[in-house]
């Protein structure tokens, strides 16, 4: 008997054709990445033996001579420096661009290009008097305008430097991503200041594990200072290492929200003593102002931003009611949900409540490529045969590879291997 047939409305026959065409670029891509990933040496051996285009710099101009951060100038703007592979995991284990994760496999290499905001950003961390509250500095552009690796290459720089890094990777993942990660609140000690709150153990449990990865010789040096009740059994009594009450979140999923309040609170107070700098990196922090988040209760109740425990610790913390440190934060309407993504201003994904909370902070404009990034970008793909087509590198194409792309990095990674 012949299957039934089925039948189509107009836009589910758009849909279709939409999701067909996605999964077949997405597919390109993968396949383009793992071709990569088997014949890297070779790719590396054709690239050397390879002539510059004429009209071009040398081929080796993309490369940075210092792969310090805090040697860095802007003599070595728009220049590819490398973050050598088994460190990776310890300087930036979470939090960077997607993109940028995908290839290091392929490339064999964690390359970052030094730009002219986290230059800046870095000059400003140089010159900062640690003895007044932090100073907040949002980066905003446009969509992959190379926000986040502006805040990695920042934060590369604090870790050469031997700051205790708090880094929340990406503040909009709490509202929407963990759609069933949620329980009410309820503190042993006193469950007053946690009313119609809610936790999120999943979350909260993951944030430790890699801020402890990141933090781990700080954190058995900073000692409590009051004691804190867990259950009936557990307690942490004061002048314990603040490495237990980490502990305490990773052994009891329950207890991990409240283990990050805990642990933000003595950070606090150990900012006081002066002995470790302090950089408090988010990602999409604007999210952390959003109304709503994507977890619906049974009866129809949708949770918002508000009520979630962690959303007011980490708000607490970013009021900078501490001293010696800084503030590093990206405004991005990526990955928001429920806000206005057309325009990229921090006016406008801040909205009025998120301004206010944050003012006064310095913005910096994080722009698409400028002509000496365009060219070291394609140069550096162009050597790692991530450009295969020889007349994408040709004075014309070129100049179509950059009408297209608009100069932006996000689009130019995408697009270089489909060219």
């Amino acid at each position: 008997m012949a299957a039934p047939m089925r039948v189509f409305s107009r836009k589910g026959i758009t849909w279709h054709c939409r999701r067909a065409a996605h999964q077949q670029s997405k597919a390109k891509y993968v396949a383009h990445t793992q071709r990569y990933c088997t014949s890297t040496s070779e790719a590396e051996s054709k690239s050397t033996d390879s002539v510059a285009a004429p009209g071009t710099f040398k081929q080796d101009f993309f490369r940075a001579t210092e792969n310090d951060p805090t040697n860095q100038t802007l003599k070595h703007e728009g220049q590819f420096y490398s973050i050598p592979l088994d460190q990776v995991k310890s300087i930036l284990p979470v939090g960077t661009s997607t993109k940028w994760q995908r290839l290091i496999q392929p490339f064999q290499e964690a390359s970052i290009m030094v730009r002219r905001p986290a230059l800046e950003v870095i000059n400003y961390l140089k010159q900062a008097d640690y003895t007044n509250p932090p100073v907040k500095y949002a980066l905003y552009g446009k969509k992959g305008s190379g926000k986040t690796m502006s805040l990695s290459h920042i934060i590369h720089y604090c870790h050469s430097q031997g700051w205790l890094i708090v880094h929340l990777p990406d503040a909009s993942q709490m509202n929407y991503k963990f759609k069933f990660d949620y329980i009410d609140n309820y503190s042993y000690k006193d469950s007053t200041p946690y009313e119609c709150m809610y936790d999120q153990p999943v979350y909260a449990a993951e944030w430790l594990a890699h801020f402890k990865q990141r933090n781990h010789k700080f954190l058995s040096e900073i000692t409590t200072t009051e004691a804190y009740v867990w259950s009936k059994r557990e307690t942490t009594e004061k002048g314990e290492p603040l490495l237990d009450v980490v502990n305490q979140g990773l052994k009891r999923p329950k207890n991990s929200c409240d283990a990050i309040g805990v642990i933000l609170k003595e950070l606090e107070h150990h900012s006081m003593s002066g002995k470790n700098r302090i950089l408090f990196a988010v990602k999409t922090v604007n999210g952390l102002f959003a109304p709503l988040t994507n977890i619906r209760k049974p009866g129809g109740y949708v949770i918002p931003v508000a009520e979630l425990t962690l959303n007011m610790h980490f708000k607490n913390f970013l009021r900078g009611n501490w001293t010696n440190g800084a503030m590093v934060m990206t405004v991005d309407s990526q990955n928001t949900r429920n806000q206005p993504n057309h325009d990229f201003k921090p006016l406008h994904l801040l909205q009025k409540e998120g301004f206010e909370f944050l003012d006064p902070f310095v913005p910096i404009f994080v722009d698409n490529y400028n002509e000496k990034e365009m060219e070291s970008c394609i140069e550096f793909y162009r050597h790692k045969r991530w450009i295969e087509n020889d007349t994408v590198v040709t004075e014309d194409g070129r100049k179509q590879l950059k009408f297209l792309t608009e100069n932006s990095p996000g689009l130019l990674t995408m697009m270089s291997p489909t060219m």
